[in-house]
């Protein structure tokens, strides 16, 4: 008898001790769940109540921490439409670009209900930006840095430049992970380089070539390391004007400057992109003493895309309208 209630004793022992050790596994994994990732980052709830990472995505003002997937995207300027629309993402608003608007290339993506005007880029309605509840913000670094404190009380706030295709492409990198879109934002990279190769291969001849704004009294020039001749270098072709940027030129932007049609003589390129109003020039004999004049590669671009034209889709579009130009320069 005393065997017996000392064997059902033991096995009593035996079970609680089982059973502390199945809580201590459970305690330990719990910890774990809660630590923060090697990144730094740390889980936040899903709508299913899972744990899942915060995203820490760095740009030119700092650190952003992305706590969900955003879905209620602010774009401050169309270089963002342009990005988020190969993402297949419409902004929930947007800004108004001055008297002349959004690029054609874009305006299928800022039509139709459902997208809010915040006011001019320049100068959005804080308020109104406000009340569309954004979940992620994104924003120019040089036009809204007077107001990247307010904006990033509103929501997640990143800033990106888009001086080239290759700053432009490392851009749409970082959004397309930003917004559980990393895998669709690759392809559209990888196609893009890909066209990029494609140029420089076809293009061993490095024809000459400038990308010019052709105005009656204030005609321009794109440097080299804009964004538009970035494309150029990057297919191949020989990019003329290395010069410096002219702030007091008339598109106010800081990676153009002003140009004579005397001073175009001088570079006499291959081909020469004309936007603006090219008709002016048509009866200057400098003009039409033009090596790339005579050979008929003065070709008249649409000034929306090569010159407003910022992000993948419009880096794109350029590059298959220059290899198309230039296919006879292999």
């Amino acid at each position: 008898m005393f065997r017996v209630k000392t064997s059902v004793v033991s096995i009593l022992l035996i079970a609680g001790l089982l059973l502390l050790a199945g809580c201590g596994s459970n305690n330990k994994e719990n910890v774990g769940s809660n630590t923060p990732s090697p990144s730094g980052e740390t889980p936040a709830a899903t709508e299913s109540g899972a744990p899942s990472q915060n995203k820490i995505i760095k740009h030119v003002w700092g650190e952003a921490t992305i706590k969900e997937t955003p879905v209620r995207i602010v774009a401050l300027d169309y270089a963002f439409i342009d990005m988020l629309s190969v993402l297949d993402i419409k902004p929930v608003a947007t800004v108004g670009i001055g008297e002349s608007g959004f690029p054609d290339y874009l305006k299928d993506q800022v039509s139709g209900d459902g997208i809010t005007n915040v006011g001019q880029a320049k100068q959005p309605n804080l308020e109104v930006l406000r009340s569309v509840k954004p979940d992620l913000i994104l924003a120019n670094p040089d036009r809204h840095e007077m107001i990247k404190d307010q904006l990033s009380d509103i929501a997640p706030t990143i800033a990106f430049d888009d001086d080239n295709y290759q700053m432009v492409l490392a851009n749409l990198s970082l959004l397309a992970d930003a917004v559980g879109k990393k895998e669709q934002g690759d392809k559209v990279i990888q196609t893009i380089e890909a066209k990029i190769k494609e140029g420089k291969e076809r293009m061993q001849t490095a024809p000459s070539a400038l990308v010019v704004g052709a105005f009656e009294d204030d005609s321009t020039v794109w440097l080299k390391s804009s964004f538009v001749g970035s494309i150029l270098s990057g297919i191949g072709v020989n990019y003329l004007f290395d010069g410096t940027k002219d702030n007091s030129a008339a598109e106010s932007k800081t990676d153009i400057a002003k140009l004579s049609l005397e001073r175009l003589g001088e570079y006499n390129p291959d081909y020469i992109f004309l936007y603006g109003e090219p008709e002016k020039w048509l009866k200057n004999p400098i003009y039409k003493n033009l090596q790339a004049v005579k050979d008929n590669k003065a070709i008249t671009v649409s000034r929306d895309l090569w010159s407003k034209g910022r992000g993948p889709r419009a880096a794109e579009l350029i590059i298959d309208q220059a290899l198309q130009t230039m296919a006879g320069d292999k």
